[in-house]
């Protein structure tokens, strides 16, 4: 089973429950009944057919495999030690107060456009030094690497 059709099949579940207990706790309200169980048809059928056109061509795994799709699992680890050069690993950045700065200088730009200018001045400011702060640290950090911090230091040596 492919993670699409897994995905799929567990929205169509959600829709088609969510619309049978909507249904019994609404008191039997029509319409928002119908909208939740066309929410859970409509995936379904499309995981139901990516199934079925996947099973025709004979690319369906185990049935256990099947249900860990299903459930939302990772496969499981292959057996062995394995030599992490053959991965393709990312490298996540180092920790930066300039994601929230900048979503500080959009929240106080957003909310000038209903109290005044000034907080759009103020939301403006902030928002461009704040992307031109991470994007100088992520210029940086790519440039020169990242800064090794658990070594210890002599005292001659300064911290960059």
């Amino acid at each position: 089973m492919t993670d699409e059709a897994g995905l799929l099949v567990r929205i169509g579940g959600f829709g088609i429950a969510a619309g049978v207990l909507y249904w019994i706790l609404s008191r039997f309200e029509p319409f928002g009944t119908i909208a939740l169980l066309l929410l859970g048809l409509g995936p379904g059928f499309a995981g139901v057919f990516l199934l079925r056109h996947a099973g025709k061509q004979g690319q369906l795994p185990s049935r256990r495999d099947t249900l860990r799709h299903l459930a939302g699992l990772p496969p499981p680890d292959p057996a062995g030690p394995s030599d992490m050069e053959d991965h393709d690993l990312g490298v996540l950045p180092l920790p930066s107060i300039w994601p929230f700065a900048l979503s500080l200088g959009m929240a106080i730009l957003v909310t000038g456009l209903i109290f005044g200018l000034w907080l759009v001045i103020l939301g403006t400011a902030t928002t461009a030094y704040s992307t031109w702060g991470w994007l100088a640290a992520a210029i940086r950090e790519q440039h020169y690497g990242r800064l090794l911090t658990d070594q210890p230091q002599t005292p001659g040596q300064a911290r960059r």
